[in-house]
């Protein structure tokens, strides 16, 4: 019996480097490339995200480093910016969302769907009216602010953090 196991565990010893090197982390070029067509769904949905949870330090950093404002309106159905896109790609592996102030005059829809408080005058980035999966993007002083916080965040804890992959698009699309 002793030496059954013993093999076993020779057998399973073996093995692992190979189960290791199989799962190795994809390129920088391959991260790229998916980083560059997350918007394209399939049947299967999002799955250029699958390329980013391989290695979601190293993705969460080149995504990060894409960051630049667009103009500030609404976007329709299949045309959501690629920043739209790389900021919807941060949330999913890292959980986190930040938001940014703005001296901007808002409209009624805009204070609506980018979430404005009042209080702070923080809005998100984006924001998405669900039914017609249509966006508003922020003014550019929130989205430069948004962006600076996303990099002061990845240079103060981006290594050491515990990235989450969420699958879940509910828990970061909108």
């Amino acid at each position: 019996m002793r030496q059954c196991l013993m093999a076993l565990a020779a057998v399973i010893c073996c093995f692992t480097p190979v189960g290791a090197f199989s799962q190795q982390s994809p390129s920088d070029a391959e991260i790229k490339a998916a980083i560059a067509e997350l918007g394209d769904t399939d049947a299967k949905g999002f799955t250029k995200f699958e390329v980013l949870y391989k290695n979601p330090r190293r993705a969460t950093e080149l995504l990060i480093a894409t960051l630049e404002p667009i103009q500030r309106g609404q976007y329709l159905t299949g045309r959501h910016p690629q920043v739209v896109w790389n900021i919807r790609a941060l949330r999913s592996l890292t959980g986190l969302d930040f938001r940014g102030p703005t001296k901007a005059d808002l409209t009624e829809d805009e204070a609506h769907f980018l979430g404005h408080d009042p209080k702070t005058d923080e809005v998100e980035f984006f924001g998405t009216w669900m039914s017609r999966d249509r966006i508003w993007v922020a003014p550019l002083d929130a989205q430069t602010t948004v962006i600076n916080k996303w990099r002061t965040w990845f240079r103060e804890h981006g290594e050491t953090f515990t990235y989450v992959n969420d699958r879940n698009f509910d828990n970061w699309y909108f």
